[in-house]
């Protein structure tokens, strides 16, 4: 059981109880959890449920519905949970599973059915085809308008937005930190070039000794708003990657090798992952001392992508800049140094010779 609002909790109950009254299929995703990732990969479950089964109603109980808001292949959105009825499903996934190159949606989708099949709603045999692993996320047409105002657009200042995220991620484990000093040659390197934001992090990005205009603490909405009007953007593997991917903002995604994009990614994205023997790391759960599989993710390698993203978007990165960009990634102060390198060794020495 739980309620963001008790308020609203009152004010939607009588209707509630009147629809589980009245018969018909009413299919509830609940998630309790407040992970902003997971409960925004809900709308591919909805939106592939809504299609394989048209005549039911579908519901989503959940920490954060303003996810769902507008959304037109979710009857039923509420941010409360009193009880388990036989069509209530988690659909849920545990990180043991993350050993191959199956993506999470496509894991809970498979789970879904299963438990439809065990309330009799399903023969549990053959599994209706998934409609696409994307997340969704529906602006009205005033946030849409919004977030290209907060972006600047129609200014008399003509560069391109590109939004930074700063690390910080750091729980439940460190495995996908890129690192400050990373984040911050990439805001040096742009700042002539582009209007920069920062949208996450625990630390601000500095730009000629001004910190840089920081949005981490807007609203889902009006971020994800933000996000669709920008020209680029980068983050880590997390909540912001998903909601970048349901307005298909144009982002550069860095993964390390913490999770594979072929599990939790989006074709949509650019995705930057490596994957040396010791990932995926998630089913470990222990936090990493070398972060060797950030290495090959240097700040060249990332401006390029994100200067990719640019041209897309009628803007020129040029090459010189790039070209100024270390071609080396700089570890965060929590990786063992001496240990990186005896890893990186290892992989020197066990490597075949290139030409």
């Amino acid at each position: 059981m739980f309620y963001t609002d008790a308020l609203t909790l009152v004010r939607e109950l009588p209707g509630w109880l009147v629809r589980r009254l009245s018969g018909g299929v009413t299919v509830t995703f609940l998630r309790h959890r407040g992970a902003l990732g997971d409960c925004l990969m809900v709308s591919a479950l909805a939106r592939g449920l809504k299609k394989a089964r048209p005549q039911w109603r579908v519901g989503v109980a959940s920490r954060f519905p303003v996810l769902f808001e507008h959304n037109p292949n979710i009857d039923e959105n509420r941010g409360w949970h009193l009880m388990r009825t036989g069509c209530t499903v988690k659909a849920g996934y545990h990180r043991e599973e993350l050993t191959g190159h199956e993506h999470v949606v496509a894991i809970q989708w498979r789970r879904l059915w299963q438990e439809l099949a065990d309330a009799g709603l399903h023969d549990g045999k053959d599994v209706p085809t998934l409609d696409g692993s994307h997340p969704d996320l529906f602006l009205t047409a005033q946030e849409a308008d919004a977030g290209k105002a907060l972006a600047g657009a129609g200014g008399s200042d003509t560069r391109p937005l590109v939004l930074l995220g700063a690390g910080g991620k750091l729980k439940p484990t460190h495995n996908r930190e890129w690192g400050l000093e990373n984040y911050q040659k990439l805001a040096d390197l742009l700042a002539p070039h582009a209007r920069l934001a920062q949208i996450s992090g625990d630390e601000p990005l500095m730009v000629d000794g001004q910190k840089l205009p920081n949005y981490g603490r807007l609203p889902i909405r009006e971020a994800a708003a933000l996000f669709q009007a920008c020209d680029a953007m980068v983050v880590q593997e997390g909540g912001l990657m998903h909601v970048a991917a349901a307005v298909n903002a144009p982002c550069v995604s860095i993964f390390g090798g913490f999770v594979l994009p072929t599990q939790t990614g989006y074709e949509r994205q650019t995705n930057l992952w490596s994957k040396p023997e010791c990932s995926p790391c998630i089913v470990s759960g222990a936090n990493c001392a070398h972060l060797k599989c950030m290495v090959p993710i240097t700040p060249r390698r990332v401006l390029r992508e994100i200067g990719a993203l640019l041209t897309q978007r009628g803007h020129a990165l040029p090459e010189e800049v790039c070209a100024q960009a270390p071609n080396a990634w700089t570890p965060p102060p929590f990786v063992d140094r001496e240990i990186l390198k005896k890893e990186l060794a290892g992989v020197a020495s066990t490597s075949p010779a290139r030409p």
